[in-house]
């Protein structure tokens, strides 16, 4: 298995659609950050979609939470859309997973909602992708996945 970008060609492709999560935990904007982090800290993820509907319209991270919670915040009393990340980096269901790790990487970010249009309709994270890429790695040496999961573990913080 090889990857289908930076002139690798390959006879099986893999997608995001074969790595991404579908059983999406969401939040509305109304949700108090409270209730959305307990959802996370119950499911073990640490993202929520934040959606109206079928539409995605934010993400609320781990890391906005621990940012509300160091300044003090009252988690009770913030809305999810006032601590939300709105302009939310995106991926197509059909994207090349190499696609996605590289940025990933370029942009720092674990988690990576998968749309078609405005529709929500998954979740990859970093850890899905690292071991996917870990995966084709060790069953075909290919030198970019390799490049891809060292420049990805380089930028952990």
């Amino acid at each position: 298995m090889s990857f289908g970008t930076s002139g690798y060609l390959s006879r099986e492709q893999v997608s995001i659609a074969d790595v991404m999560t579908t059983s999406l935990l969401q939040a509305g904007p109304a949700d108090s950050v409270r209730a959305a982090s307990r959802r996370m800290a119950a499911a073990g993820v640490g993202s929520v979609a934040v959606c109206e509907g079928p539409r995605l319209v934010g993400i609320l991270t781990e890391r906005d939470v621990l940012r509300l919670a160091g300044d003090g915040a009252d988690l009770d009393g913030v809305r999810v859309e006032e601590a939300m990340t709105r302009r939310v980096v995106t991926i197509s269901p059909d994207a090349d997973l190499l696609a996605a790790a590289r940025l990933m990487g370029e942009r720092q970010i674990r988690h990576l909602p998968v749309v078609e249009g405005e529709n929500v309709l998954g979740m990859v994270g970093i850890r899905d992708v690292l071991a996917a890429l870990a995966e084709a790695l060790w069953r075909t040496h290919d030198e970019a996945a390799r490049e891809t999961v060292h420049g990805l573990l380089a930028h952990r913080s």
